[in-house]
Formats: structure tokens, C-alpha cells, sequence
């Protein structure tokens, strides 16, 4: 496996035709999600629980700026490839505004929110002008790490020994807390109201439900006391998982940041995306989960352990992800809908948590699995390409 994430351009693209991106319901979808969380502060009281959970998921609440500075990296290297110089402007220039008019201050979180996101796109625009033969994946992954290193580095500048990363986690709590804090207050005024109180009352299991998930999203965001820790604090487990999870918002962030790219310009700076079930990459990616295990399992690596969680929630994570592109290369076109649906089916039943850590383990172990066997090696697609 050569660690790419879309097959041979030139076996997908008509003779003589450059590839292009193909279809657009995926994409509208993925740009409607992105607007959606971005406004989840916004999103009405009866979704205040549901909109905490996406606020927590997200170390950059405002996901759209991530998208926006990523079209405007593509843009600059589209340009360098033979494209427009007025667009790359264009996007350039409309990049720096928001990032600078975000209504945030200059400070904590808001330096924090605008810092990651010209040098995550920084780093994504060198790394594809550097590797240009390289398949999207590589280059979002070679960026995000990137752009990991230039922060830690900044970060390790501002005070000697954990003192930086120290203020880092402190920040990204207390921006934990305001939001919890503002979803649940939205929450509760939905709950005093008679109309809440009569639901209750006919429901009692789907309001003790909704109470365990006001708890749990306590339990994923709250600080809890420690004798050695941060200010005397043990960080919260969102926290403590915010690099894995600023990691895969930021690919996500250059995905949609690249196909909208693709399908604004002429200029093509790499190969389109591929559809989930076409999704590999290199199988050495391996080595980041046995050396997240191994800072996790060893009691002699005891002061690894938060990096080990992370090396195993983003690896862990992308490979769910191959491991999902598995299932829909065998899934039938009939079973295509009414999968998902059996899935919403049993969320009520089951809850959504174990629903998720269900499909979760089931995905890695076949992502996983696949790094040795490669189950869709000598086997067709069950339905044509779509995207």
C-alpha cells in the first residue's frame, strides 16, 4: 500500500481529460455540516445537549476558518501551478480578514484560534508545493504535523520547562468550561418549561437518558482534583485528547478545504479524493498506534501516557476510518440506505455512546486488520463510484 487515498488518476479520467472531482452530494453535505457546527452555539435549546457535545468534540470551535484558510492555501498553490494570481489573492485576502475581524480577543483562546489556523494553513500550502507527487492524506498528515511542531515549538518559548503547556491546557479548559457552561444554561431553560416537564412525565426513560448525557458531558470537561497535576487539577479527558482531536478536525478542515478548492479553480495542485471505500494509506502508520499502546501500557512511561492517549485516538481513529471504507466496499447498493438507518434505529434502544463505541471498535478492527490482509485485494466494488 502506497499511502494513497484516491486510485490511479488516470484510470478514472477519460483519455486525454484531467481528473476531476466527482459528483457533488458528499460535498454539499460535508459544507453543510461545516456551517452547521460552526454555528452550534446558535443551534436552538432543544439541541443545546447535542450542540455541547459538538463544542467539546471541536478544539477549534470555529471549524468554517479552518475550511476558509485551507481554500486559501490551495488557492496560493494553485496559483504557484499556473492558476489565477487574482484568485489566490482573493482567497488570501478574505482569509486574513476573518482571521482577523473573529470576534475574539487577541489573547487565549483567541490567539490560540488564530495562530493554529495561518499555520496550519501555512504548513499545508509549503507541504504541497514541496511534495507535489504526493496523494492528499500524506500532505494533510505531513501538515498537521507540521503545523503540531511550530506550535509546540512556540509554545515552549513562552516559559521554561511544562510551564507553557501548562497555560495551553489551562486555556483550552477554561474555553471547555464557558462553552459547557453556555450549552447546559440553553439546556436548562429548555428543561424548566412545562412543556419539557410534561414530556418528562410521559417519558421518564428519554429524560433520564438526556440527564446521563448532561452528566457525561460534565464528566468529559470538568477538571477533576488531583495532588500532581495542572494547578493542582487533573485535566479534564477532552482536554487531556485536544491534539488528537485539533489533528483530525484540521484534516478534516483541508479535505473540504481542497475539494471546495477543486471545484472553484482550474488549476489542479494533486489528485481529487477518493470515495471512503477506496480510503488506504501506508501501513508503517501502524507504528504510531504501538507507540501510543506502549507509552499507554508501561508503567515506566508513566509521564507519556497523554501522548500515548493521543497517538492512539488519531491513529486509532484513522484507521476506523479504513476500517469503514471496508464495510461500504462490500455493501451492497439495497443496504447502502437502510444500514445507517439501522444504526438510528438503535440509538434510542442502546444510547448513542454505545452505539458509537460498537461502531468504532468494529471499524478499527477491520481498518486494522487490513494493514496485514488486505480484504478488498482481488475483489470488486459492490456499487459504482459515487461521491
Amino acid at each position: 500500500m502506497n499511502g494513497a487515498v484516491a486510485p490511479d488518476p488516470a484510470a478514472t479520467a477519460p483519455a486525454g481529460a484531467a481528473p476531476q472531482e466527482r459528483g457533488w452530494r458528499w460535498f454539499v453535505l460535508g459544507m453543510v455540516l461545516m456551517v452547521a457546527v460552526t454555528a452550534a452555539p446558535a443551534w436552538p435549546p432543544a439541541l443545546a445537549l447535542l450542540a455541547g457535545a459538538v463544542r467539546l468534540l471541536l478544539p477549534v470551535e470555529q471549524f468554517a476558518l479552518l475550511v476558509l484558510v485551507a481554500i486559501a492555501a490551495c488557492a496560493v498553490v494553485g496559483w504557484w501551478a499556473g492558476g489565477r494570481l487574482t484568485l489566490g489573492l482573493v482567497w488570501a485576502a478574505a482569509a486574513a480578514w476573518v482571521v482577523w475581524r473573529v470576534p475574539l480577543p487577541l489573547t487565549g483562546y483567541g490567539a490560540f484560534l488564530r495562530g493554529w489556523a495561518v499555520t496550519a494553513g501555512a504548513a499545508f500550502g509549503l507541504v504541497c508545493l514541496v511534495t507535489a507527487s504526493k496523494p492528499f492524506l500524506s500532505r494533510a498528515l505531513a501538515a498537521t504535523a507540521l503545523a503540531g511542531v511550530v506550535t509546540i515549538g512556540g509554545l515552549s518559548t513562552r516559559a521554561a520547562g511544562r510551564g507553557a503547556f501548562d497555560g495551553a491546557a489551562i486555556m483550552l479548559s477554561q474555553e471547555y468550561q464557558q462553552r459547557l457552561t453556555a450549552s447546559l444554561d440553553l439546556w436548562r431553560s429548555r428543561t424548566s418549561s412545562p412543556s419539557w416537564q410534561a414530556f418528562a412525565a410521559r417519558l421518564p426513560e428519554a429524560a433520564a437518558r438526556a440527564d446521563r448525557m448532561e452528566s457525561l458531558l460534565h464528566r468529559l470537561a470538568d477538571p477533576q482534583p488531583a495532588s500532581a497535576a495542572v494547578g493542582g487539577v487533573k485535566l479534564a479527558p477532552l482536554v487531556r485528547l485536544a491534539p488528537a482531536l485539533l489533528g483530525l478536525e484540521t484534516l478534516l478542515a483541508l479535505a473540504l478545504g481542497w475539494a471546495a478548492y477543486h471545484r472553484l479553480a482550474r488549476a489542479r495542485i494533486g489528485p481529487p479524493l477518493a470515495a471512503l471505500r477506496h480510503l488506504r494509506f501506508n501501513d508503517q502508520w501502524v507504528w504510531g498506534l504501538i507507540v501510543g499502546f506502549t507509552a499507554l501500557l508501561l508503567p515506566t512511561m508513566a509521564e507519556w501516557r497523554t501522548a500515548g492517549i493521543n497517538l492512539v485516538a488519531f491513529f486509532g481513529t484513522l484507521y476506523a476510518l479504513r476500517g469503514a471504507g471496508v464495510l461500504t466496499w462490500y455493501i451492497p447498493d439495497r443496504a447502502a440506505v437502510w444500514a445507517p438507518l439501522g444504526l438510528l434505529v438503535l440509538v434510542p434502544v442502546l444510547g448513542p455512546v454505545w452505539v458509537l463505541v460498537a461502531l468504532l471498535t468494529v471499524t478499527f478492527a477491520l481498518g486494522l486488520g487490513d494493514t496485514w490482509r488486505d480484504f478488498r485485494a482481488g475483489a470488486e466494488a459492490r456499487r459504482p463510484w459515487s461521491s
